[in-house]
């Protein structure tokens, strides 16, 4: 993926002739105010009037533009003379060599500019912008450090580019400074937010996966979490939830929390088919919460979306009454936390009550656990943020999922907490 597109050399290269420090003499109206031009010989004049003209032409006269050049190149005395050559030059080898892939292009242009930041006669407010061009010209032949150094430089001299942060970003990423990279991204974010507009969604997935890539999970977590937070529709928080905790690493790190996802597809109503209904009550399952798994099925059965004759949702269904028939009711359950002198029944009469969306006596037997002394405190304020979340009080869920301290389930209460604080878009 390509955050900005490549400096566009049709146009961001064609500084040519400073075509006002050329003429100013003959439009000035008053001219003792006009500033002083650089003089020209005779001979110098004539050639750049002359290939300056070629290159206005429609069609360009590419012929008669590098014969007047020729011509200047001959007889150029002065720093300035030399400066209104390369900057002609730069534009004619620009139009030479307009469509051709950059391994060809960019080696004749690097060093016509080059030339011109090394000219004393170059005008200070054209150097910065030169940086720039030079910086992308290094960048479109990967040579990154280099690429950086020219950026940088721009940057410090007040180039005006709104990519400029971006172009920057990447250079240090492909360096190998990937948080450094991804700070400069932040950097163009909040300026998108400062002049009233919204950031491109595709600046939010290069900085997470490229923090992904270079092992900085944590900060991935962080950038996916701002993403979902501008642009959360449920495709994308079904794409999240499934990079964040079902595929590679993370499905092995996750695994005795994947109900906790399941629950947050299930909230965000990312689901996309049965597959999601099926997997969800089969986690339900595996950890001892029949009711949920059977509350699950059923859901995806009145809707359709598991349809009526799935021989796997049929045999989930028959598997969670069974459980449910040899487990004790929900309200023994909740009637044995009360009498516990400990709270990790209650944390079971919690997770219970959950899954079946009951979520008044969820938080109930969650506090109800607190008073007792969690057995998994993370967990215990995980589910608890959780029902608080599902059942409206949306402060109160901010302030438990906060608690959560530790991975993995601080890294899902993030996730949770970006449900809660900006809920799910429209596609």
């Amino acid at each position: 993926m390509k955050m900005v597109s490549k400096i566009a050399l049709s146009a961001a290269l064609v500084v040519g002739l400073n075509g006002a420090a050329f003429v100013a003499p003959a439009i000035a109206k008053k001219k003792e105010e006009a500033p002083a031009a650089p003089s020209l010989s005779k001979e110098a004049r004539a050639a750049a009037v002359a290939a300056q003209t070629a290159l206005a032409a429609t069609p360009k006269d590419l012929a008669g533009a590098e014969t007047a050049l020729n011509t200047l190149d001959s007889v150029a005395k002065s720093d300035y003379e030399k400066y209104l050559s390369q900057g002609l030059r730069l534009s004619l080898v620009n139009a030479q060599t307009k469509g051709q892939p950059d391994a060809q292009r960019v080696p004749l242009l690097i060093p016509i500019l080059d030339a011109i930041l090394a000219n004393p006669a170059t005008p200070k407010d054209e150097i910065g912008r030169r940086n720039l061009e030079r910086g992308g010209l290094a960048y479109s032949m990967k040579k990154y450090p280099e690429a950086l150094t020219f950026l940088q430089r721009a940057r410090e001299l007040g180039a005006a580019d709104s990519n400029l942060s971006l172009q920057i970003a990447q250079a240090k990423i492909e360096t190998g400074d990937v948080k450094g990279g991804v700070a400069e991204i932040g950097i163009a974010i909040a300026a998108e937010k400062a002049a009233g507009r919204k950031a491109p969604e595709e600046w939010y997935k290069y900085a997470f996966t490229r923090l992904g890539k270079a092992g900085d999970q944590e900060g991935a977590d962080t950038w996916t979490a701002a993403w979902l937070t501008e642009y959360g529709t449920p495709a994308n928080w079904r794409g999240a939830i499934y990079t964040f905790g079902f595929q590679g690493a993370a499905a092995v790190k996750y695994s005795k929390n994947k109900i906790d996802l399941y629950r947050l597809l299930w909230a965000t109503k990312s689901q996309a088919g049965q597959r999601e209904y099926i997997d969800y009550a089969d986690a339900a399952l595996t950890i001892g919460l029949p009711n949920e798994a059977k509350t699950v099925v059923e859901e995806g059965l009145s809707s359709g979306t598991i349809p009526a004759g799935n021989v796997t949702g049929n045999e989930l269904l028959a598997r969670a009454k069974t459980g449910i028939a040899g487990s004790s009711p929900l309200a023994v359950k909740e009637k044995n936390a009360l009498a516990a002198p400990k709270g990790d029944l209650a944390q079971q009469a919690g997770d219970a009550y959950l899954g079946v969306r009951n979520y008044a006596k969820a938080i109930e037997m969650y506090r109800l656990c607190e008073t007792k002394g969690a057995p998994d405190a993370d967990r215990n304020n995980l589910h608890l943020g959780m029902a608080l979340a599902l059942s409206g009080d949306r402060e109160a869920a901010k302030a438990v999922l906060a608690k959560v301290s530790a991975d993995p389930n601080k890294a899902i209460a993030r996730l949770w907490t970006v449900f809660v604080t900006t809920p799910p878009t429209a596609a």
